[in-house]
Parts: structure tokens; C-alpha cells; sequence
């Protein structure tokens, strides 16, 4: 049976996944084991995730899926064990040891797999299996870890430098269309924050005033959405000022009367709403410099993860505004997938101390 073959297929749902006691537990008979070295970091790499993947699979193999979507372009960023949704490192010598992730940042809300089901495989659902070898070229230890307790145990991942983007596959872009809209609730936004008396701005505000307050998605919803479905952008126009023209109409609508000032660019678009503004008309969309997947600071109150986007979906070959989404960040990789112009990595310094406290086990996201 070829385990390496079954282990790119990933799993039916996620309750087919090992808990992570079964994964202690199967790979205990690991530590101990020979692991030569070769010298090559890539061949090293490779050799131990055949390994692994040989070892969980030959005790169990979680059901397949049938349908699935990859959604990252080319699989950039998903892990090659699909099967258990696993990524795996080895660990050898030195002071620090740095983790490396290619072409996602660990610990975001990013779709990597669409299982058809109504289920999603996230960048922040895998787990790290990290191999400790020592000098015998013998494997010490096992640490399984998640994102999440990486970045609360050692820090956040550094952020790459690149210009980000973000996929809206053509099922999802499908589904919305559908129903002309996506509307997802603010949800990390101190009420305070939140002006649930007005309906519009008030005052002689401008676009890229700081806000005191910020009118909530529901509200934008009710002014905009509606008044944009089947408005048309001109083609003729670049991506920027196609932009330019979308942020104007939503502006118009939510009550800015000096409109001719302000869009000279800077995030987000509507700064005085917090607002960003997006046009697709293919699957890529690009979100430049600043993106939820990667959380900063922006003013004293919001972050990439509370800044709201809205993406108006539109016909490639007319400029017709088809639907419409209205997302707060920290919901928007849920739903849609972060990708970047080129390859980039994110890494994270781990303590070499930390893996010798748990020479000859096997543990998962220890205390």
C-alpha cells in the first residue's frame, strides 16, 4: 500500500482526524528509532515526513474525501501530508531552532482546503509534528504542536514582507452570487466603538478622518449594499481607479459630501469607517501591503483583524456590480484564502531547552 499516495488525499471531514492522543500514542515507537542524515536539509525533511506518514497511516487512515478544492494556487503553503493535515520538521543541534513555514502564516484563519461538505481545512488547523535527532542520528523526542500554542508559548510568526492577496474561489463567488450578498457581523469591536444610533455619518467629516466612532456593518449593509447590485464600473478604468470609483459610490451612500477629497489611497480606503474597499472581478484580488492574515496595529483602537472590507463582485466584461461582501478581517480568511505574489516565509525561534526537557517522549502542545 502506498502511504505516501494516500496521504495527499485529504481527509472526508475533520472528525476523521486523529486526536491528538492517537498521535501520541502512534508515534511513540518512533523515539528511538535510526534516522540517518544525509546533510541535505530539503532530503532530511522529505525523508522524515515519508516516515511519519508511512507510521500514522499503516494504524489508521482516516476516510477519504471524495470532492474536495486545493485553493491555494499550485498547493503553495499546504502541508504534503494531507491526510492527518500534518507538517513535519526535524530538529538537530544548535542554541535555537527556527521554524520555518512556506507560503501561509501558521496561526491565520485561511482556507487551504475546501472538503465540499461544508467543512474547511485551515491554515491555522494544522498540526506540526517536529522530530528532535541527536548527535547518533537518533530521534530523541517528538513535539506535536499547534499554531496557536506556538504563537502563545514563543511569539508570533515574523511577517513576511510581500505584497498579500486574496482568493475568492468560484464556488464561493457561485454562492454569493446566489443570494447578491455575504454580510458577516463585526465581531471583535468594542461597543463603544460602534455607532448604533445613526444610520449615516454625521457632521462635515472627511473619508480619512480618524474615527470616534464607527457606524456597524448591519448599518453599511442597509445604506449600501442594495443601492451598489447592478451599478456598473467602467471598464475602461485601471483596477486602482475602478476602486476609486466603488469607494466613491459607497461614500456617496453612507452620507460624505466632499467626496473630491481624500482618495488619494491609504488603508483603509474609508478610513473615518474603518472601511476598506475591494473590486473582484477575477479570482485574485490584491490587498497590498496591509492584510488580516497578518494582525497590525493600525490606529489605537483597530487592528488588520477589525478594519471591515467590502468586495464588490462585478462582471469582468461589462463592470456590472453582481454582489456584494461585507466582512470584518478576522472572519475574512474563513471564508476566502490568502495567498501572496511570490513565495515567502514565515518563521518563529524555538529554544533548543525546550525540546530537551522532553528527551525520549512523544507530547503534544505541552505545559
Amino acid at each position: 500500500m502506498n502511504y505516501i499516495e494516500i496521504g495527499k488525499i485529504p481527509p472526508s471531514s475533520k472528525n476523521e482526524l486523529s486526536t491528538p492522543e492517537q498521535l501520541v500514542e502512534n508515534l511513540k515507537s518512533l523515539i528511538g528509532e535510526k534516522f540517518p542524515l544525509t546533510g541535505k536539509p530539503r532530503t532530511d525533511g522529505s525523508n522524515f515526513r515519508k516516515m511519519v506518514t508511512n507510521h500514522l497511516l499503516s494504524n489508521y487512515i482516516p476516510e477519504e474525501a471524495v470532492e474536495y478544492e486545493i485553493v491555494p494556487p499550485k498547493q503553495k503553503g499546504v502541508p504534503s501530508f494531507l491526510r492527518e493535515y500534518i507538517d513535519t520538521y526535524i530538529v538537530t543541534s544548535g542554541v535555537n531552532y527556527n521554524l520555518q513555514v512556506w507560503n501561509r502564516n501558521p496561526n491565520s484563519s485561511s482556507v487551504q482546503v475546501d472538503l465540499k461538505n461544508g467543512e474547511t481545512l485551515l491554515a491555522s488547523d494544522v498540526r506540526f509534528v517536529l522530530g528532535k535527532i541527536n548527535v547518533d542520528e537518533i530521534i530523541e523526542s517528538i513535539v506535536i504542536m499547534t499554531p496557536e500554542y506556538i504563537e502563545n508559548r514563543f511569539g508570533k510568526f515574523g511577517k513576511p514582507t510581500v505584497k498579500q492577496q486574496l482568493i475568492i474561489s468560484n464556488k464561493k463567488r457561485e454562492e454569493i452570487l446566489k443570494k447578491h450578498s455575504m454580510i458577516v457581523a463585526d465581531t471583535n469591536i468594542s461597543v463603544d466603538l460602534l455607532d448604533t444610533e445613526n444610520n449615516t455619518v454625521v457632521g462635515d467629516v472627511n473619508i480619512k478622518d480618524e474615527p470616534e466612532r464607527v457606524l456597524p456593518i448591519e448599518t453599511i449593509n442597509q445604506q449600501v449594499t442594495e443601492k451598489l447590485l447592478g451599478e456598473k464600473l467602467d471598464i475602461s478604468l485601471s483596477t486602482k481607479q475602478r476602486g476609486q470609483q466603488l469607494e466613491r459610490m459607497v461614500a456617496y451612500q453612507l452620507g460624505y459630501k466632499r467626496l473630491h477629497e481624500g482618495l488619494e489611497g491609504g488603508y483603509p480606503d474609508i478610513r473615518n469607517q474603518m472601511l476598506e474597499v475591494k473590486v473582484q472581478d477575477s479570482p485574485t484580488i490584491d490587498l497590498g501591503r496591509y492584510s488580516p492574515q497578518f494582525e497590525e496595529q493600525i490606529n489605537e483602537e483597530f487592528t488588520t483583524r477589525t478594519i471591515r472590507y467590502l468586495i464588490a463582485l462585478t462582471d469582468a466584461s461589462n463592470g456590472k456590480i453582481d454582489g456584494v461582501v461585507l466582512c470584518p478581517g478576522d472572519e475574512l480568511g474563513k471564508h476566502f484564502t490568502y495567498v501572496a505574489e511570490k513565495s515567502f516565509k514565515c518563521q518563529r525561534n524555538i529554544p533548543m531547552s525546550f525540546f530537551d526537557e522532553y528527551k525520549g517522549q512523544v507530547v503534544y502542545n505541552p505545559n
